[in-house]
């Protein structure tokens, strides 16, 4: 038995040695990794800081956006009554106006013209004797 007790005893010994090699390892490689993690972990949360500031950016353009739309219709809408008042307008006076045009197509010129000469021709030598006895 004390063959079988140093045997054990040995084994024993051999696995509390790779046990404490294990412990080593896992002790050293948590070493080396939990630094990186932590890195990793900061970028994460700078990386996260930097989408929350374009996260508001963008709905501060989204704000901005649909203000504009919203004038970009109203001036839309003033722009339409606008021209639905100018062609109303045009509409309401064609009619006068094709009737004032009706008037100047039936004007005779030529005897307005004839009648306007003869007026001169009576005015002048009215004129004339004003202007004798004005000197």
């Amino acid at each position: 038995m004390d063959k079988e007790n140093r045997l054990l005893l040995r084994y024993v010994r051999v696995g509390v040695w790779l046990l404490a090699a294990l412990f080593a390892a896992v002790c050293i490689a948590l070493a080396i990794l939990i630094p990186r993690v932590n890195d990793a972990v900061g970028r994460v949360t700078q990386t996260f800081g930097h989408l929350e500031t374009v996260l508001v950016e963008v709905d501060e353009l989204s704000v901005k956006a649909d203000e504009a739309l919203v004038t970009a219709t109203e001036a839309l809408e003033s722009a339409t009554t606008a021209a639905n008042n100018a062609n109303q307008l045009v509409v309401d006076n064609s009619d006068a106006v094709s009737e004032a045009m009706a008037k100047i197509n039936a004007v005779d010129f030529d005897a307005l013209n004839r009648a306007i000469n003869d007026l001169a021709d009576v005015v002048e030598p009215l004129a004339n004797v004003t202007n004798f006895f004005k000197n």
